[in-house]
């Protein structure tokens, strides 16, 4: 198995050449990136705790309150979730029925893994037009919030729509990466990057997550 994995490699660069190590780096980086987005995710839900703890308090000690926190809190969850999207793909979590999936052959498990991705791609697309089309409605109509705080509403459904467009084109470079390696034979690489996880690697994610290494 690892002479094998070890082998993976140098058959995508022999066939796909400089485009394929060109896939690879752009993978890289969007790898980063979802990661890097995924974190200020988490920034922002322990913001939102922060916000609302002082919210209550206050309400406990002066009976008022900050003004606006419902709100700070639908915008910090609708962003958060976009940005949380291509993070959740490439830790492969997002729902796949497999009840039939893991008794099939590598081959049809990777012709499979193939078209989840391009599936998934469909629906990142047209998640990216849907928010395009909100965000451009807000920005001609000026549009603001129906709150005391007045928000442009712009400013929250563009950074809803950033997490859309990373989604969108973290699955662009896996469908390049992973139709590189089917096309090359690499389907193992195809199922064990992109495949449903087995009982197996979860216990092992769960287990390296308790020790803090993921």
């Amino acid at each position: 198995m690892t002479s094998r994995h070890d082998a993976e490699p140098s058959a995508t660069s022999s066939r796909g050449g400089g485009f394929a190590a060109l896939v690879d780096r752009a993978d890289s980086v969007c790898r980063g990136l979802s990661h890097g987005m995924i974190i200020a995710s988490g920034w922002g839900i322990l913001l939102l705790g922060v916000l609302v703890s002082i919210d209550v308090m206050m309400r406990k000690v002066s009976g008022r309150n900050l003004g606006g926190v419902d709100e700070i809190a639908g915008y910090l969850f609708a962003v958060g979730i976009s940005w949380s999207l291509a993070a959740g793909f490439y830790a492969r979590s997002h729902i796949r029925i497999d009840a039939l999936y893991q008794r099939f052959a590598l081959v049809p498990r990777a012709l499979l893994d193939l078209l989840a991705i391009v599936s998934l791609l469909f629906v990142a697309l047209f998640l990216v037009y849907s928010s395009w089309l909100v965000l451009e409605t807000s920005w001609q109509r000026s549009s603001h919030s129906a709150s005391s705080l007045q928000v442009p509403l712009f400013i929250p459904q563009a950074a809803w729509m950033c997490g859309m467009v990373a989604f969108a084109l973290s699955l662009t470079i896996a469908t390049l990466k992973a139709g590189l390696a089917f096309a090359s034979g690499q389907r193992l690489a195809v199922v064990r990057d992109y495949g449903v996880m087995t009982p197996d690697e979860e216990a092992e994610e769960a287990v390296q997550q308790s020790l803090g290494r993921t």
